[in-house]
């Protein structure tokens, strides 16, 4: 019997489970509970009603504890003779996914469970406890209720990626935060060094010496002489022979306002600031680090995602390789999905909509019920179409333009660029569109390292010229 995406209310994936127990027979299946944890598991199993056959027991996470559970389920198999065996495992950090694998190295029916949905059950059960045996009774009815997922954990290329991406953005948010504590230390040392509050022509403006406080000039200085009494020591002829001695840069406008702003520094001597001026190098090792991985990790997102065949997203004009990768790698494997909307859905982005007795439908805010990571690239992506994509522009200006705040309508992009790169990836396409000024070449050539850019064009451009 043939099954689609409608005719199930739980959709494809109630479809499958469901033609799987009419194909095997409910009094012919052995389910297994198993509530995972770091070091010792816990099993429970069962019947397809309910009724227990082997009492919660104890399995330690190694090859001798799966050896275990094996020998407990094959005796419960043979003894009633049974034909499948169904696992339920609550998706507990990431200590299930070898028993996830085991499961499948042994043919059961693996059905992976979220913690949510688990913690629905127990609610069902009237009972605020929480304990491992009431956690696998929630596990056992999810099971029968044929909630969770029957996928095999990701793997190969997107699941690297997804990691790579994952912890890159770890890595950035780490670069984030060591930049706010170096605010605060040179704040400490020498406010005016961020710049301050002068009256220009009657307006209030902030004025900073240095246009940009993370480049190498701004360094340097933050390093080896931020203190105003250092500023006032070398003085201007002081600063523009280090300028020219270490190749800061350093312009005239930049020497005046810096000595300028030593003079009428609020800031404390220096030798009641030399805790914060070592904190200060410190962080700045700790910045030189993390962007030095940052880098790293980039090349090797690139290398990998000009692998796989998401990367032909980078063809749209306002998708880096980063965000491009990160996109595809949290939309994951597509072949599972029949459209867009479900990977919107998974993203949860999706607008709630509340309709009733023949009303018209009310839109409210997006679901969230979805991966948060996917949702936070969506939204930045569309933060980026709409900067530096002509016609998301004014796709984002109309939206404006009707009322939409400006989050909702980076939502709203990004789910029309979800959308945009399920057919491209689904169909092996590039970019296709009327902007005359747009050029292939130059949006590969300034995303991807040249050896790259010779891969892509070797798997998506030539093979098209010759068709």
């Amino acid at each position: 019997m043939a099954y689609n995406l409608f005719n199930h209310i739980q959709g494809k994936n109630g479809s499958r489970w469901a033609q799987f127990i009419k194909e095997t027979g409910t009094e012919n299946l052995l389910l297994v509970a198993i509530d995972a944890a770091k070091y010792t598991h816990k099993a429970m199993i069962a019947t397809f009603y309910g009724d227990i056959i082997v009492k919660p027991f104890e399995f330690d996470s190694s090859l001798t504890g799966f050896e275990i559970l094996k020998k407990k389920i094959q005796i419960e198999v043979e003894r009633m003779g049974m034909k499948a065996v169904v696992v339920g495992i609550e998706t507990t950090g990431h200590y299930y996914e070898d028993l996830v694998r085991s499961c499948f190295s042994e043919r059961y029916h693996v059905r992976i469970l979220n913690a949510a949905t688990t913690a629905r059950e127990r609610e069902a059960l009237l009972n605020w406890s929480k304990t491992d045996n009431l956690d696998l009774m929630a596990i056992l009815q999810s099971i029968i209720h044929g909630r969770g997922t029957s996928n095999e954990l990701p793997s190969g290329g997107v699941h690297t990626l997804q990691k790579l991406t994952r912890a890159r953005r770890e890595l950035v948010q780490e670069q984030t935060a060591t930049k706010n504590l170096i605010r605060v230390y040179v704040d400490h040392i020498f406010r005016e060094f961020q710049g301050k509050s002068v009256w220009t022509k009657g307006k209030r403006e902030h004025v900073q010496p240095l246009s940009d406080l993370w480049g190498k000039s701004s360094r340097y200085l933050m390093r080896h002489c931020l203190h105003p009494s250092d500023i006032l020591s070398l003085g201007k002829e002081g600063l523009r022979a280090l300028s020219i001695r270490k190749n800061l840069k350093l312009r005239d406008q930049s020497i005046e306002c810096l000595v300028n702003y030593a003079k009428q520094s609020i800031s404390q001597p220096k030798e009641f600031v030399e805790a914060e001026q070592f904190l200060l190098i410190q962080s700045l090792d700790r910045l030189d680090l993390v962007e030095k991985q940052i880098r790293l990790l980039e090349r090797k997102i690139e290398d990998l995602f000009v692998q796989t065949e998401g990367v032909v997203i980078i063809s749209v004009p306002g998708i880096g390789v980063v965000t491009g990768a990160e996109l595809y790698a949290e939309m994951g494997d597509i072949s599972d999905f029949d459209h867009a909307g479900q990977l919107i859905k998974m993203a949860g982005t999706n607008p709630i909509v509340k309709q009733s007795g023949g009303k018209r439908p009310s839109y409210y805010a997006i679901s969230k019920q979805g991966r948060r990571s996917f949702r936070n690239i969506t939204y930045q992506v569309g933060k980026s179409l709409a900067a530096n994509n002509p016609e998301m522009k004014q796709k984002y200006l109309a939206l404006k333009d009707r009322g939409k705040l400006t989050g909702q309508a980076y939502i709203a992009l990004g789910n029309r660029m979800i959308r945009l790169a399920f057919s491209m990836i689904k169909h092996q396409t590039l970019y296709r569109t009327d902007n005359p000024d747009y050029v292939l070449y130059d949006q590969i050539y300034k995303k991807l390292h040249i050896a790259n850019v010779k891969k892509f064009y070797e798997k998506f451009v030539v093979p098209a010229q010759i068709a």
